[in-house]
Formats: structure tokens, sequence, C-alpha cells
């Protein structure tokens, strides 16, 4: 697996960050290199998990599922390097968008996205009963005031403009 990316490849995944439908043809005339060069870059960059996949961001998402909350959880499991299986069945869970591990008193960091809080409460129970039985503490979101889908602008000419 190659450890780095160079400027070529982060000039590529700028681009598809900001459009994950462009053909490949457009993002080889920006960056000045052939159609099959940018292609073979873009599948290196797939094959070495620079890029996992890609995604529609749906735009009425919200509006069906208008509960955003985060969950602080903790699992004397999970502080024991078993986190493996537990992010497993965190993953099958659709309402779960997003699994973070983190430093400090919980273990992990969960963002979730329901219908009403019925649904979130039995998210909940869900997530401490087993085979997880975590302990949770959760914060419900009143305003998002944005929401980003992807990571950080990787080149530094796009971070100099």
């Amino acid at each position: 697996m190659k450890k780095e990316i160079d400027e070529i490849d982060r000039k590529i995944l700028d681009i598809l960050f900001a459009d994950g439908r462009i053909p490949v043809s457009d993002i080889a005339g920006s960056i000045g290199l052939s159609r099959p060069a940018v292609a073979e870059r873009i599948e290196n960059l797939e094959e070495e998990g620079f890029i996992r996949g890609y995604t529609a961001v749906l735009k009425d998402y919200p509006l069906r599922h208008p509960v955003t909350a985060f969950v602080a959880a903790r699992h004397p499991g999970l502080l024991k390097g078993k986190a493996e299986q537990a992010v497993f069945e965190l993953s099958r869970k659709r309402e779960i968008l997003e699994v973070h591990g983190v430093a400090g008193e919980d273990c992990l960091y969960l963002k979730v996205r329901v219908k009403d809080m019925q649904d979130l409460n039995q998210l909940l129970k869900d997530l401490q009963q087993s085979p997880l039985s975590m302990e949770t503490r959760t914060t419900i979101v009143l305003n998002t005031y944005f929401e980003k889908t992807g990571g950080i602008v990787l080149s530094e000419k796009a971070q100099k403009k």
C-alpha cells in the first residue's frame, strides 16, 4: 500500500470531493493529464483506500429523519481491544451515520439520525442491551447550521486560495 499521495492525487481527490460524478475526462482536462492516466490514478486511490466509495447526498433525508443526536457510548470491553465487533454491530444500524473512537471518558461518539424521539429511544435501548450493552449519554441537536459530507481540501494550491 502506498503510504503517501502526491500533489496530483490530492488535486484529483479535491475535484472528486467537490463532485463525485464528474467525468474522468473533465478531471484530466483540469489537471493536464490524459484520461487513462487519471483513470489509473483513481483506481489506485480506490484500491489503496484513499477513496472508500461514492455516495448520493439526499436532499430530503433530514426532512424524513429530522432528529439528529450525538451519542457518547462506553463499554469496558471496548477499552480492552474488543471494539471491532461492537463497531461492526453499530455499522449495521441504519440510524447510525458515523462512529468515532475517542480518547477521554467515553469510548465512542456516534452521530445518529432518526425520524422521531420514539425511534431515538428505541435505538438507545438497543445500544444498552446485549450484545452491545453500552452505557450512553445523548445530546440532541437543536439546530444544524451547516453540514459537510466529506473531508478537507487536500491540495496546497486550493488551501492558499
